[in-house]
């Protein structure tokens, strides 16, 4: 046996060493196939099958607040019901609360600004992690009081400490307190999103941001922070969400005002993790699959035309005593060969590919760093190789099972094909211009939404705008009053900078992720109905420095400060929804107390993404609700953004705090391309499969064109030797390729219609079955199967009948 497949081998080496061309076409095509497969699974593997880096992640649920009716989640939950679940659930362990926060780094050369999380102390035991090194936290290091201690990610351990083991009870200082760095993470664990140290809540729960210096413990009206928890091993999911059905009807009868219709919903860590990207991600997935399908019909196109050139060796090799199953075992020998060296070749395109892919990727696709050809696509690879290898074996076996030993022995080496056999082909290439028609066409209409999304006015200007965020510190500024005071300061201090025409700063900026609703109490409104808007707080300058219009009233001044009468401007989405059919300027509303009085109505801004609906907002003056964090936003005389003017806004910023880390400075068009960038992602790998594919449609309808003109060469010479012109037999194989294009075009319609129903939701303003993009796909496969039709008809145009003749 071992002898058997030696002589395969060599046989196989000697076979493809007279076709070097042949051997490097199908190596590439099966390379293209392969790699474009194991760069997506390495992709799909690191988002989706990867285990989380915990133990026993599939127990890991997160608790959120939810409407009842609804099942919906409302996102974070409230203090005091966290509580409440805590003391009163019996089918999860260990409850977390958590909640992202950027965090002051001081007392080094210059002030450093790092994601990180403060949580219970008993987060990392519900995650079920241990320490590299040290230890995590001790219950007795929450709440007031308590000493103030840290655990660092194995990341920021190396950048800030060096990696040395002596980190362990040193002191860092972290939003201008000192902690003692007792712990640090090992490689991989720094959930939630890439944070880079964990510290203890001041109280029973998470810090409350816009008031940390007060115990939130009693509030239930205002939800800011996360809640983990573990699923009981003996318990199931479906046992737990009715455990924590209950204690939300219970929570509703004993606190109707703040917990009517309120439920609580838990969703597995993983699921949560990958909701927003699994869709995406499967999409990308199924586009490479059929980019394989291609490229393996593809190959079995070229097999099985050269199959068909080799009839009369095998004729000659059965007729020797050679069985058919000895063929067989020969042919399918080499289809194995071809496929393990186009999937050697494919797993280094693979590699290759992994760098632009993850440079591409949107940063909540969370890709960065996890992206390995590691052993899982390694086999993933093997299988896919070794699979397209057995099915474009196929049809050579197919052919070899109904050889004619007889008829192949007196045929010439030119001899022709059967119908069977050039029908076989048909629909192989017919099959690879439908699957190029149904990636053209997903490609088309992720284009045509991307750019209706790139069209949609977004409600500013956003050209000559850089960006910054700051996030004092609860420590040193633990007052509204000197919150405010700061703020007001620091942008004295950046309207200085030489080029910055205004200055301008707001709690959340557009586009960014995160928002802040509040529910709005108005007079006159129709029973039942509730009223909420985004909310915001902004200067004076924020709406002229990002261009947007003011409709009415006025925007704010500087004299709208703390002990004056409040005020707000809202947006006209807001004054559509809420005062319609009338103006809404001195019309008054309250969140809580006091009222609040409206003076100004600006534009529309689209908050969330370019695809997503302006909401009703309401802005009020900074002054009279100043908040830890702020992005400032600096309209310059000039576009872009240079190291003088980054250094010139940090020395601004350090003028009035020298321990003040400031957050990157960005362009406006940098963040509003950011916005895009999974679209964008999405779009340019669809785009380049789409192309892809139908070059080797393209390629597969010029072999076939080609091999069926050789087929017919005696033909066409009698033919032409009988008076047919030139154009006749250009017109009969150029019809060919035409027809068999015509087919796919038709088959692939049917395919597209149903298969891209599946990209509703990721279309903006498209629909799925677009009439243009259908069209126009058709038209450029059917142009390019003309292109590719045309080579093989001139080439048939040109034979010499004599030579023809004279060579059959």
């Amino acid at each position: 046996m071992i002898e058997q497949l030696i002589q395969d081998l060599r046989y196989a080496a000697r076979t493809f060493r007279r076709s070097p061309g042949f051997l490097l076409l199908t190596v590439m095509t099966i390379a293209v196939g392969v790699g474009a497969n194991a760069a997506i699974f390495s992709i799909v593997n690191a988002v989706l099958l990867r285990p989380l880096p915990f133990g026993r992640p599939d127990d890991l649920v997160l608790v959120t607040d939810s409407d009842r009716r609804t099942r919906q989640s409302n996102g974070d939950a409230t203090p005091a019901n966290f509580l409440d679940w805590r003391e009163r659930q019996h089918s999860l362990t260990g409850l977390a609360g958590f909640r992202q926060a950027t965090f002051a780094l001081s007392g080094g050369d210059r002030p450093e600004s790092v994601p990180g999380a403060i949580v219970n102390t008993n987060f990392f035991d519900v995650l079920d992690v241990k320490p590299a090194l040290g230890r995590t936290f001790m219950a007795t290091e929450e709440g007031p009081g308590a000493p103030r201690v840290a655990v660092l990610s194995d990341g920021l351990w190396r950048q800030r400490f060096g990696a040395k083991p002596d980190v362990i009870g040193q002191t860092l200082r972290i939003n201008d307190e000192p902690h003692t760095i007792v712990g640090v993470m090992g490689a991989g664990i720094d959930y939630p999103d890439r944070a880079g140290a964990w510290i203890p809540a001041h109280w029973r729960v998470p810090d409350d941001p816009l008031a940390a210096t007060v115990d939130p413990a009693p509030q239930r009206d205002h939800g800011y922070f996360s809640v983990l928890a573990r699923v009981r091993p003996d318990g199931a999911l479906d046992r737990a969400q009715a455990d924590m059905d209950a204690i939300a009807a219970s929570l509703e009868r004993d606190f109707p005002a703040t917990n009517q219709y309120s439920g609580v919903l838990l969703t597995p860590l993983r699921t949560e993790l990958v909701s927003d990207v699994r869709q995406t991600v499967l999409l990308l997935f199924a586009a490479v699959g059929l980019l394989l399908l291609i490229a393996t019909a593809n190959v079995s196109g070229l097999l099985l035309a050269r199959a068909t050139a080799r009839h009369q060796e095998m004729a000659i090799r059965i007729a020797l005593g050679a069985s058919r199953v000895r063929i067989l075992t020969q042919l399918l020998t080499e289809s194995v060969v071809l496929a393990v060296l186009g999937g050697a070749a494919g797993v280094l395109l693979a590699m290759w590919l992994i760098g632009p892919l993850v440079a591409m990727s949107p940063a909540d696709l969370g890709v960065a760093g996890a992206i390995t050809v590691d052993r899982s696509v390694l086999l993933f690879g093997l299988a896919v190789s070794t699979l397209a290898g057995l099915m474009f074996g196929l049809a050579p076996a197919h052919q070899l099972a109904r050889l004619d030993v007889h008829g192949d022995l007196k045929q010439s080496t030119r001899g022709g094909s059967s119908v069977g056999q050039r029908r076989i082909r048909a629909v192989l290439v017919a099959g690879e211009i439908a699957l190029s028609l149904v990636l053209l066409v997903g490609a088309g209409l992720t284009i045509r939404s991307f750019a209706k999304v790139q069209q949609q006015p977004a409600g500013f200007a956003p050209d000559r705008v850089i960006t910054f965020g700051l996030n004092l510190p609860s420590a040193r500024y633990p007052t509204k009053p000197q919150k405010a005071a700061f703020w007001q300061r620091a942008l004295e201090s950046v309207r200085q900078i030489p080029g910055v025409e205004l200055a301008g700063a707001t709690s959340r900026l557009p586009l960014l992720p995160g928002n802040s609703t509040r529910g709005l109490t108005i007079r006159d409104l129709p029973p039942n109905t509730q009223a909420s808007a985004h909310y915001r707080t902004a200067s004076p300058d924020y709406f002229r420095a990002m261009g947007i219009p003011l409709l009415r009233g006025r925007v704010f001044e500087e004299a709208d400060r703390e002990d004056r009468p409040l005020v707000a401007v809202i947006s006209a989405s807001a004054a559509k929804r809420y005062w319609p059919n009338r103006d809404p300027i001195g019309e008054r509303f309250s969140i809580n107390e006091p009222e609040i009085t409206i003076v100004g109505v600006v534009g529309d801004v689209h908050g969330a993404a370019l695809d997503k609906a302006p909401q009703p907002t309401v802005y009020v003056p900074y002054r009279q609700d100043a908040w830890p964090s702020m992005v400032f936003t600096l309209r310059m005389e000039n576009a872009g953004r240079s190291a003088s003017l980054q250094a010139s806004v940090r020395d601004a910023i350090w003028h009035v705090d020298k321990d003040q880390p400031i957050g990157p400075i960005l362009t406006m068009d940098e963040q509003l391309s950011k916005s895009l960038t999974r679209r964008r992602f999405s779009v340019t790998l669809l785009s380049a499969f789409g192309v892809v594919a139908v070059l080797l449609a393209a390629v597969g309808l010029y072999g076939v064109l080609a091999f069926i003109v050789a087929q017919r060469r005696r033909e066409i010479g009698v033919r032409m030797a009988l008076g047919a012109q030139p154009r006749d037999v250009i017109a009969d194989v150029m019809g060919q390729g035409l027809t068999l294009a015509g087919l796919g075009v038709a088959v692939g319609i049917v395919l597209a219609l149903a298969g891209t129903r599946l990209l509703s939701s990721l279309l903006f303003g498209t629909s799925p079955t677009d009439a243009l993009t259908f069209a126009a796909v058709a038209t450029l496969l059917v142009a390019i199967a003309a292109a590719a039709s045309l080579v093989p008809a001139l080439r048939a145009s040109r034979v010499d009948p004599l030579i023809a003749l004279r060579d059959e």
